[in-house]
């Protein structure tokens, strides 16, 4: 079964009301282990009620465990509750985020279990009901959806509140220090960020460093950059035709960048309802006042530039920071979108352009995305 095939099946598990829920747990150095299976401190499990994102969650951890002197002890107890509930739960649709080697997810749990109680656990998880929520994104919006680390940038993005989030190098550092409530508390936090997350997935709200999430057309799912670059691609074609109209009437010549503007908004139209524009004239030399364009209910801002004899590689690269940090300190805005036009091929290399401004542009609560039309 393909990943994506996965996220429909939980998906439309969750509209049925199956049992779905995000999991993910702390642990011990793997660096400080080498001839034993990695204890464990906390796992947590955040259960999914419904596509608004209704959500509850517990946590086994030694934090939690019986009092007991021995550490052991009491990690055994976490365990043995756990394996209980998932064998009491064994319907459960699991989204865990890189929970897929031996190293570090299920098969490390059993493991861990198998060792501590010297038997097989009581149960396992079926395979075909555990999403990996980092392949599922990567799978529709490519590798480079965030900047790494990942999880911890993704949930940036999408405005994700992350108290007593840290990262796993913290993690195994409170578990050496025997601050296993640290680890319960971040353990708890991710599980209910990937449940978050992973509805947003589902529902088409999740944003990336490419995609704001998608909208409704025609019955279909449409990915909303997506359909902004399709516009751009298609912008030159449409000027062109709107030249040719029956008995030469009247029509809208495209003769300087405020033209192309009310044409691109009139296409914007056709998918988005409230589109805000926002005159601005830019500091940089040479360029003139402009109007961008605002969609709030996306947090999507959109701007058009057109190649002239004075931009360059360079130059280019520069007005987009100034505009990017015009941006950065908005709450309206997560995602920007720069379509440059640059018919005559002014720019020399757009390909490799493209990619190296989007990165260089791009920060931890915006994402940038470059599209240069050359052609």
């Amino acid at each position: 079964m393909s990943t994506q095939d996965l996220v429909r099946q939980m998906r439309d598990a969750l509209a049925r009301g199956d049992r779905v829920a995000a999991i993910h747990y702390s642990c011990e150095s793997f660096y400080d282990v080498t001839d034993r299976p990695v204890a464990i401190s906390a796992i947590a499990v955040t259960e999914v009620h419904d596509s608004t994102g209704g959500q509850s969650g517990r946590v086994f951890s030694i934090a939690g465990a019986l009092a007991h002197d021995d550490a052991l002890e009491r990690e055994k107890d976490l365990l043995r509750r756990f394996f209980e509930y998932v064998r009491a739960h064994a319907d459960t649709w699991w989204v865990h985020w890189n929970m897929d080697n031996a190293t570090y997810g299920f098969e490390a749990l059993v493991t861990r279990y198998r060792y501590l109680f010297n038997e097989d656990a009581p149960t396992s998880f079926a395979r075909d009901r555990l999403l990996d929520l980092d392949s599922a994104i990567e799978a529709r919006y490519g590798s480079g959806f965030a900047n790494h680390p990942k999880l911890r940038s993704l949930c940036t993005l999408n405005g994700y509140f992350m108290a007593h989030f840290s990262d796993g190098k913290e993690e195994a550092r409170a578990f050496g220090e025997g601050d296993h409530g640290l680890c319960e508390r971040s353990a708890s936090a991710k599980s209910s960020l990937l449940a978050k997350a992973a509805v947003d997935l589902f529902e088409g709200r999740l944003q990336t460093l490419n995609s704001v999430g998608t909208l409704e057309y025609a019955g279909e799912r449409l990915d909303a950059v997506r359909v902004v670059l399709d516009l751009g691609e298609k912008f030159l074609y449409v000027e062109r035709e709107l030249k040719h109209r029956h008995g030469n009437r009247p029509t809208l010549e495209v003769s300087d960048e405020h033209d192309a503007q009310d044409l691109f908004r009139s296409l914007l139209r056709v998918f988005f309802e409230d589109i805000r524009p926002e005159d601005y004239t830019p500091s940089y030399a040479g360029a003139s006042s402009r109007i961008d364009f605002v969609i709030p209910e996306i947090e999507l801002a959109i701007e058009l530039k057109f190649a002239r004899d004075t931009m360059s590689d360079k130059t280019l690269g520069e007005e987009l920071l100034v505009d990017r940090d015009r941006y950065s300190g908005r709450r309206d805005v997560r995602h920007l979108v720069c379509l440059v036009f640059d018919h005559d091929g002014k720019l020399r290399n757009p390909r490799a352009l493209e990619a190296d401004l989007a990165r260089k542009a791009s920060e931890e609560s915006l994402a940038v995305t470059v599209r240069i039309f050359d052609r």
